[in-house]
């Protein structure tokens, strides 16, 4: 697990897994809980949703979490801007952009097994359904208390997230 910050919010990024278009592979992700963006390391977008990016040459404001490049702008093909590091290859997908892709997913359901986050409280992997949205990230339901239900708005905020892994899954 690689502890990396967001190149916007400069928070630490909570890992979780998805499941890869090869049977029986999974991707690990790193998830900013406090802008949304999700980061991919290099080939990690293409195994996870088959998409690639083309990068492009304008220098982004953004610096690499993993190895402090400076990004360049670029596009997911057939999606949104995204930028990208021309070192390590790895990409940076907003909430926007992951609301863009979410809004072109298609019909194929998400895989049940592969899924899974990090507990913002005890560290441990657990899978989606197990996780409970909380105001600073997602807890398991041991750290989150007893039937802990999450606010329609809160639930609201976290939707372009949710629609997003739907859209990884397709």
């Amino acid at each position: 697990m690689k502890k990396r910050d967001c190149p916007d919010c400069r928070v630490r990024l909570q890992p979780f897994w998805m499941p890869a278009q090869r049977v029986g592979g999974e991707v690990e992700l790193d998830r900013c809980r406090t802008c949304g963006g999700v980061w991919f390391d290099a080939g990690e977008l293409s195994d996870a949703s088959g998409k690639t990016v083309s990068a492009g040459s304008q220098r982004a404001k953004r610096t690499c979490p993993a190895c402090s490049a400076t990004m360049l702008h670029g596009k997911l093909v057939g999606g949104p801007p995204v930028d990208t590091c021309p070192s390590c290859r790895g990409t940076f997908l907003t909430e926007t952009a992951m609301e863009t892709l979410a809004k072109k997913k298609t019909s194929r359901a998400l895989a049940p097994e592969g899924t899974g986050f990090v507990c913002d409280e005890c560290g441990a992997r657990k899978p989606f359904s197990e996780g409970k949205a909380t105001t600073l990230g997602l807890k398991c339901g041991d750290c989150s208390g007893d039937d802990e239900l999450v606010p329609k708005k809160k639930e609201a905020q976290r939707s372009a997230f949710s629609r997003f892994l739907g859209w990884l899954g397709a």
